[in-house]
Parts: structure tokens; sequence; C-alpha cells
């Protein structure tokens, strides 16, 4: 491997351990390794007990997700940055099955990855008590700056917003910008029409496969920051449930 794939790799895999999560975080415990497991409501509203429940149980999830993305991450690098698939890619077809193996794993970290975004808003829709049932949260509409879901937090709406929205450059040094964009066009694709990760040129779709090198550090730097934004809101629940015990 060339030194500078040595530089690439070691990037990729910094911007992946930057991101930790403790399993126990949010776990009420009752006992040395005993802690509850479930709440169910009573009529008259949720305790404060239930709510930390709720934020276990998106925390949790978050967890498994991020394990997950790691593992196909890491050997989507291993496959990506093999010998033959950075001397013998070709934008015409599967050069071998390294490359193959290396889009496979990309494919897999992608959608859960993307998936991180419906977990970021969840949490700002618990903490921020927004109006909307668990399962017609949509992330694009939490952060928008102008919706009446994000009054309690324009600030950091805005934030996020404006990377969600970022304008495409990859002339930039370190991280790219517009990652979140081609990354979810790049999903859209997959899950609506045809695979982005195959060349066609047709009347259906015209479309020239990206290197998976390429793929790999537009997605890692999406899930970062995405990441990120979770650790974020993560830090003002615990505060607020340290304040209010």
């Amino acid at each position: 491997m060339a030194n500078k794939n040595y530089k690439e790799v070691e990037y990729l895999i910094g911007k992946l351990e930057e991101i930790h999560y403790d399993e126990n975080r949010f776990r009420v415990m009752i006992e040395k390794e005993k802690y509850i497991f479930g709440v169910v409501s009573a009529e008259n509203g949720p305790s404060s007990i239930s709510k930390i429940i709720q934020y276990s149980a998106i925390y949790e999830t978050i967890c498994d997700l991020d394990y997950k993305i790691k593992l196909s991450f890491k050997k989507a690098i291993e496959y990506a940055y093999s010998t033959k698939v950075q001397e013998q890619f070709s934008l015409l077809k599967n050069s071998s099955v390294e490359e193959i193996y290396s889009y496979y794993y990309i494919e897999n970290a992608l959608f859960r990855a993307s998936s991180l975004w419906d977990m970021l808003a969840q949490l700002y829709r618990l903490y921020y008590q927004i109006d909307v049932e668990p399962y017609d949260v949509k992330y694009k509409q939490i952060f928008d700056p102008k919706s009446r879901y994000s009054k309690k937090f324009k600030e950091k709406a805005t934030l996020i917003s404006n990377y969600i929205n970022q304008k495409d450059d990859t002339a930039v040094d370190g991280e790219w910008k517009g990652n979140h964009k081609f990354v979810n066009k790049c999903r859209n694709k997959m899950t609506h029409r045809n695979s982005p990760n195959i060349t066609v040129l047709s009347d259906f779709d015209v479309n020239f496969k990206q290197h998976p090198t390429y793929l790999l550090k537009r997605i890692i730097e999406d899930y970062n920051v995405v990441s990120k934004f979770i650790s974020d809101i993560l830090n003002d629940i615990e505060k607020d449930i340290k304040n209010n015990l």
C-alpha cells in the first residue's frame, strides 16, 4: 500500500474512532449489574423514570447501529484499499471479488448510517417535546429553521440545516463539503431506482460508479458529523436528567 493510501486509511479510521458510546448511559441502575429494563406509563402521563427509559431505548438503538456501522466501514476499508481494487478498478465492470465486497460493506454502512439522522430527530422530538408522533418524524422537517417544530431550538436547527444543505465541494482540504446531499442522493437512488455502484448507459439511467475509496470518505465524514450532533444533544439530555433527579 502506497504511503498516500496509509494516510487515507489512517484518516478514515480516525474519523470512526472519534465516535464512542458508553453502553450504560441512561440505564437506571437498581444495584450493581441490575437496572430497570422497561416502564409503561400510567394514564396520567409519563413519569421522569419512563422518560429516561425512552431515551435509553433510542440510545441503545444508536449504540447497536454504531457497532454495525463501524464493523461494515472497517471491512469496506480493508477491501477498498486492497491491492486489487487500487490497481485493477474499472468503471465498466467489477474488476475483482475485493471490489464487490467493498461495495457490499459500503452499502451496509450507508443504510445504517442514514438511520442515525432519524435517531437524531427522535432525540430532539423527545427532549423538546415536539408534537409529532414517533413514526411521523422526518429529520429534514424537524431541523428546518422555518418550521414550527424547531421553535425551541432555532440556533441548533439552523446549524444542522446548514450542514444538511451544504453545496458540494470536494476541492477543500480535510473534510469535504456537501457530503450529506451526496450520501442522501446515493441512498435514495439505491432504494428507489438502481445501484449507484454499477455503471449504466441507457434510457433508464446514465450512471458512472464511483471508486469505493471516494464513497468511503464521503459517507464516513457524514457519519462523523451526524454522530457529533447526536453527542451534543445526548450531553444536553444527560445534564437535564441530573438537574432534575
